[in-house]
């Protein structure tokens, strides 16, 4: 490590300790302080200049430039993919900005940066086989069984994101109602409507737990939990989901599915069932009608098609 290069440390702590002040949700801050961290990792150990007139490592706060920021965009482009890469984009600038804004800079060195070009990625819904045969591997009664089921079940059902979903506290959670209040992007809270069949999974689902932790749940406790009785304190993060979905999947035998095709697979249900776009926004928190597009626009070919053999102009003649 250079002796000589700046050390983002201090910066990027006092910029999360603002965020938690500010209420931001546990998801923001886990991204945006992930961005931070990595760029002054970045700065501190990877950083070289390309030729003799780029920027040398900064010394100083003042000196990270635009050409830092770029080397590192385009470093986390070729170790991750473009969309990870414009998610650092993001964080960094909020936090450039908020340096700026407590007077620790003068300049945003952003301020002339654009994000990186995302290309158009499909994400494919899950098939209704793979849903049954996945489905198929949360049919027992044991803890571990009834907790995927419910939040298997949750995820199809309402369109969460993985940390909406994971990051809630049982007050949270309404059977009667039956609502899930979430915090999304933004800090912005909302009413997640579920179906009965939902319902009945949750449900069965909170009584396992109370049974595994020994005690009455509460209001203010976390609302899923892991499976293991040596740790039944341990709540089940969004790294737990995401591991447990991969054994699940490999358990009914189909592809590796990640908890985001949940969401749209959901949002194409909701578009195929002939829903309004209206509701389908206040329930996935959207706040651009463009997310509707970009959701479930794999299958889009397959709602036409379905459309079609409705409308048919041709077949009307009839």
């Amino acid at each position: 490590m250079p002796s000589e290069c700046y050390d983002l440390g201090p910066m990027v702590a006092s910029w999360v300790r603002s965020l938690r002040a500010r209420n931001a949700s546990d998801n923001t801050i886990r991204i945006y302080s992930n961005a931070a961290k990595k760029f002054r990792e970045f700065l501190l150990t990877e950083y070289e200049p390309a030729d003799q007139d780029a920027k040398a490592p900064p010394e100083e706060l003042d000196d990270i430039h635009r050409e830092h920021i770029e080397a590192y965009i385009v470093a986390t482009m070729q170790r991750t993919s473009p969309s990870n890469a414009h998610n650092h984009y993001r964080s960094l600038k909020t936090m450039f900005a908020w340096l700026v804004l407590e007077e620790e800079l003068d300049l945003h060195p952003m301020r002339t940066m654009k994000p990186p070009t995302l290309p158009e990625v499909e994400v494919p819904v899950i098939g209704d086989a793979d849903l049954s045969k996945l489905f198929r591997t949360v049919k027992g009664k044991s803890y571990a069984e009834r907790r995927d089921a419910a939040l298997l079940l949750l995820f199809l059902d309402t369109g969460v994101r993985l940390s909406e979903c994971t990051d809630r506290k049982v007050g949270d959670l309404d059977l009667d109602l039956k609502v899930l209040r979430v915090l999304g992007k933004k800090s912005k809270w909302r009413s997640v409507p579920f179906g009965n069949t939902t319902a009945q999974a949750l449900d069965r689902y909170l009584r396992a737990a109370a049974k595994h932790k020994g005690k009455p749940l509460e209001e203010d406790m976390w609302l899923w939990w892991g499976a293991d009785r040596r740790h039944v304190h341990h709540r089940f993060t969004h790294w737990g989901v995401g591991q447990m979905l991969k054994d699940r999947c490999e358990q009914a035998g189909i592809a590796p599915l990640h908890p985001h095709q949940f969401r749209h697979t959901f949002a194409h249900k909701w578009k195929l069932a002939g829903g309004s776009d209206d509701d389908l926004m206040r329930i996935t928190g959207w706040s651009s009608r463009e997310m509707i597009n970009r959701y479930g626009a794999s299958a889009g070919s397959e709602r036409a098609r379905i459309a079609h053999a409705r409308l048919s102009p041709v077949d009307r003649l009839k």
